[in-house]
């Protein structure tokens, strides 16, 4: 509102003819003002952005070209050795040996990768290559270097996330929703960066344990108990995970011991059943047991040290605590039951994923109950669809920052958009760590972005705790904001973006480099007062340079330190022909960066580099010498250094 409306506005409303003109005037503008925004909301893009009773075509739309975008394009390589493994299933099967399984794996890997799971989720991946596993037997099938295959693969882990979406819409119907409402949960779940990432693009199994999960929720809601233990049996033998949230559920409506126990008991059943088909068996126990130790110790990472020398794991104390706080609490209803069957899934799950080191596909156990609580919640729609959405993407960016393996561009090579469109030649960005590190979020932001993701935790947790206000007003029923539908596909989107940025974006072009490996430093102090580091370069053609870069130790600087780093260019006759400085606090170790803007060096001219510093503060910073190349002289302090400074100049040669 500007100066003369506020003006209008605060001016006294008084009989005079003054006031009666102004009282006129501002109605004036109000009408305008309103019709405007009636005709806004009565027009096509109107009704299609305040429709929001349920998700419409083109939401449907953008969210399966995101996917089917990811389906074709993305595969992590370790689901090959899973492949792998159900066909050696069907050949134990079929040669009447099932109980050699694992010998019969450990025998034919490709990938030096052994069964590490129980049999269960061989056998539901060798029913469903059944097809694959045919043409392999009687066809001489190369299946894991098919992509018709590999897709075929991938086509059961998208059909087990959109089974799951209609467990949820079920979930959502017995909490009360409308049809309608339901297939915004469905929408919800689908659009989630916790399911995207694990089964879209990184194609992992436990879309299927959280399938039966759902499962066995839908059935604890409506009171079915056998159905619910049945499910959670099968869930548990696919992944242990499912037991996380398991007992707190039994505990939460069970009181009687006894019953409760025995509850549990038929929950492990299958899994007892798989141990003990394979017990003593030594290619089963080399095949699984250092997995199994690798997992438990990573519940043991995050803790506290009780009396000096033994640690205590935080997860084991939480799940202990959760499966009391279960027992100890009396649900007075059945739509408290169903609250907090949900909260209590969801705790399980979202600390597991906060605190616990995790494969970050391991998130998709988080997905379906962080969006159940998003419309369980009669409040806070809007906050929470934010909150999971951050929580999930600042997960994946922590790991890609912290090098995590899987996002490198083999991610491309199997399936159908790497087989037509191979990889920038070289690529500039190997991982898309590398992208962010460009853009300026660095690995020194993981802390902060670790900081945050917990935080947004704490805030689920708290905000969504099933007070008896939450559980009258069940279900939300506020109004979807389509642009926070937006903003969970632009999630979706911006990661895909990053993958094919780091697949397809080349290297700026190099003039000239001597980067190093192993770079030795050199003993001068460039930021001490009159150090200097320098080095003689002539080159064969004439270089038209953009970037001149120069290796730089400079990790003691700290933040707080105002140093600069100078480095300058002058010819043969001394004058100069490049300057540039960088803030000597925003290197840490590696390239320091000068930007050349199309600096000539010609062929044959001998040029001197100098790099030095102002400003000091007593911190040092050194330049970065490859040892292994020696064809420059390279002077620090009016003494010789052996070896080359290591320098990239980004640029082409001038013909």
């Amino acid at each position: 509102m500007n100066e003369e409306e506020n003006a209008l506005r605060s001016t006294p409303r008084t009989g005079t003819r003054a006031g009666q003109l102004v009282d006129r005037g501002w109605a004036r503008v109000e009408g305008a003002w309103t019709s405007v925004s009636d005709a806004a909301a009565r027009s096509t893009v109107g009704r299609w952005f305040k429709g929001v009773e349920q998700p419409n075509v083109a939401d449907w739309a953008l969210l399966g070209a995101i996917c089917a975008l990811a389906f074709m394009t993305f595969l992590y390589g370790d689901v090959k050795a899973t492949f792998e493994h159900s066909f050696n299933f069907l050949d134990a099967v079929a040669a009447g040996r099932p109980q050699d399984f694992y010998q019969i794996a450990i025998e034919n890997s490709t990938f030096g990768h052994p069964a590490v799971y129980d049999v269960p989720i061989y056998a539901v991946f060798g029913i469903w290559n059944i097809p694959t596993w045919l043409l392999y037997r009687f066809g001489d099938f190369d299946y894991l270097n098919s992509t018709p295959a590999q897709l075929w693969l991938k086509l059961m882990l998208v059909l087990f996330a959109l089974v799951a979406a209609r467990l949820m819409m079920a979930i959502a119907k017995t909490l009360g929703m409308t049809v309608a409402r339901s297939k915004w949960v469905a929408f919800y779940f689908l659009s989630s960066m916790a399911l995207f990432v694990p089964v879209f693009v990184i194609v992992q199994y436990d879309i299927i344990s959280v399938t039966f999960m759902l499962a066995g929720l839908l059935a604890y809601m409506k009171g079915r108990t056998r159905a619910f233990l049945f499910w959670f049996l099968i869930a548990i033998t696919f992944k242990l995970f499912a037991l996380f949230i398991f007992i707190p559920l039994v505990l939460l409506r069970e009181k009687r011991i006894p019953r409760a126990l025995g509850q549990i008991l038929v929950g492990v059943l299958g899994l007892l059943l798989c141990r003990l088909l394979y017990r003593g068996d030594l290619a089963f126990e080399v095949s699984t047991g250092g997995f199994t130790d690798l997992m438990l110790d990573r519940l043991r990472v995050a803790g506290f040290t009780w009396q000096s020398s033994i640690p205590v794991p935080l997860f084991v104390v939480f799940i202990v605590g959760l499966a009391i706080f279960a027992y100890a609490k009396r649900a007075s209803s059945t739509r408290e039951l169903q609250a907090f069957a949900i909260y209590l899934s969801l705790a399980a799950f979202l600390v597991f994923c906060a605190i616990v080191p995790l494969n970050p596909y391991w998130i998709a156990l988080v997905a379906p109950f962080s969006v159940l609580i998003i419309f369980a919640n009669p409040k806070y729609l809007t906050l929470n669809s934010l909150l999971e959405v951050a929580i999930g993407t600042t997960l994946f960016l922590i790991y890609m920052l912290v090098g995590y393996s899987m996002y490198n561009s083999g991610i491309f090579k199997d399936l159908v958009f790497g087989q037509f469109i191979p990889p920038a030649s070289p690529q500039r960005f190997y991982t898309p760590g590398e992208i962010l590190n460009a853009v300026g979020i660095s690995g020194n932001n993981v802390i902060f972005l670790v900081g945050f993701m917990i935080a947004c935790v704490l805030a689920v947790l708290i905000i969504n705790y099933p007070r008896a206000s939450f559980i009258e007003g069940m279900p939300n029923a506020e109004p979807i904001k389509r642009s926070v539908v937006w903003v969970r596909l632009a999630a979706m989107a911006g990661f895909c973006a990053l993958l094919f940025g780091m697949y397809l974006i080349p290297a700026r072009p190099t003039a000239y480099s001597s980067v190093s490996s192993a770079p030795t430093t050199t003993a001068v102090d460039i930021l001490a007062p009159d150090s200097f580091v320098q080095e003689e370069i002539e080159f064969d053609d004439t270089l038209r340079v953009d970037t001149v870069q120069v290796g730089i130790d400079a990790g003691g600087v700290t933040w707080i330190n105002s140093a600069v780093i100078t480095a300058t260019i002058t010819d043969s006759s001394g004058a100069t022909v490049f300057e540039g400085e960088t803030p000597a606090n925003a290197i840490g170790v590696g390239l320091a960066s000068f930007p050349a803007g199309g600096l000539i060096l010609e062929a044959d001219e001998v040029y001197t580099l100098r790099l030095s510093g102002i400003q000091s503060e007593g911190e040092p910073a050194y330049v970065q010498v490859n040892p292994d190349v020696d064809e420059f002289l390279t002077i620090q302090n009016n003494e010789i250094v052996d070896g080359d400074l290591v320098m990239v100049l980004q640029g082409t040669t001038v013909d």
